[in-house]
């Protein structure tokens, strides 16, 4: 047991050694200096091992995926542009879609000019399925600045979808809460540590319970709005239509790139990159330009505006407030 007590590990570590190794000094019992029987001074020999270290790789966009990202916010920034001439041409109580139009394209484009300078990223550990993934951690990097684009966004996205079927705003807010809780479970699901197996299942786990967040908001538009949907005029049924079918497939392929890069890791950095701001272009500025350009906004309906929204008070009521019941100051 002494002899087991004076062992004194010593490691040499360097950045990139081309063979990391650990030795393990020993010493006998007694110390080194003091003769043996015998009356000679000498030394046991000292074995050593090797013990391979881990070495870390880190699997990151390049200049493909960072131009990628300079391209989709250039898309948003003159797709915004465009609503808001749009929106100035438009009567101000039918702008209800205008306005939320238009908040979710300056939300996507803040957030791809966030990413696309370097913000909003973190390298994740992944796990390594190789022969020899003990020996070589995998770091992939996660643009966790999407997801809180996705965050304000697709609730947005859906409430034009709600709006424009005429959803009560009980179901409207059930739809709304669901989505912001399946954009979380995604995040959480990107984030988590997946570098060894518990923490794998932990992050498929998240993806699972998100997926079913999806299909329970798609299913409440699929029959509470197609009934809702049913009561207004034919062309905005058509147009509920057309976009719930059309959103609904865009939506349906976010699981699929999850799964095959930030969950699988079977797809790079840049692939990945590339096929979100191609869905997002078409979830976003596809699905504003189409209700936009359709919608028969001379049509009254849930999406029109009151009075008191768009106009500010003018004149006095009989009791010196304002019009609207808000408080004014009196006439002189």
């Amino acid at each position: 047991m002494e002899y087991l007590a004076q062992f004194k590990p010593t490691s040499t570590i360097s950045v990139h050694p081309p063979n990391p190794t650990s030795t393990i000094s020993i010493s006998p019992p007694g110390g080194t200096h003091k003769p043996h029987h015998g009356g000679q001074d000498g030394h046991l020999p000292l074995p050593t091992d090797t013990f391979p270290s881990a070495v870390s790789h880190y699997i990151h966009a390049t200049h493909t995926g960072h131009n990628a990202l300079w391209i989709v916010f250039a898309i948003f920034t003159a797709a915004l542009v465009g609503v808001v001439i749009l929106t100035i041409r438009t009567e101000k109580r039918n702008r209800l879609f205008h306005g939320i139009s238009a908040l979710v394209l300056t939300i996507a484009m803040i957030s791809y000019f966030a990413m696309a300078a370097g913000l909003g990223v973190s390298y994740v550990p992944i796990h390594n399925h190789g022969p020899q993934g003990s020996l070589h951690h995998l770091f992939r990097q996660e643009y966790w600045a999407r997801y809180v684009d996705w965050l304000f966004t697709t609730p947005l996205l859906l409430l034009s979808l709600t709006s424009l079927a005429g959803l009560s705003p009980a179901t409207s807010l059930a739809v709304i809460l669901t989505d912001v809780a399946m954009v979380i479970l995604g995040l959480l699901g990107s984030l988590v540590d997946a570098r060894w197996k518990h923490g794998e299942a932990t992050r498929w786990g998240f993806f699972t319970v998100s997926t079913v967040a999806f299909l329970i908001v798609w299913g409440i538009l699929f029959t509470g709005g197609m009934k809702a949907a049913s009561y207004r005029a034919k062309n905005t049924k058509g147009l509920f239509t057309l976009l719930t079918i059309g959103t609904f497939l865009i939506w349906a392929a976010y699981p699929i790139v999850f799964a095959l890069g930030e969950g699988a890791n079977k797809i790079n950095v840049n692939t990945e990159i590339i096929a979100y701001g191609v869905l997002d272009v078409i979830a976003k500025v596809g699905f504003t330009y189409v209700l936009l350009f359709l919608h028969t906004h001379d049509e009254t309906g849930p999406w029109t505006l009151p009075e008191w929204w768009v106009a500010s008070p003018q004149g006095y009521g009989p009791d010196g407030r304002g019009v609207y019941g808000s408080v004014g100051t009196t006439r002189d």
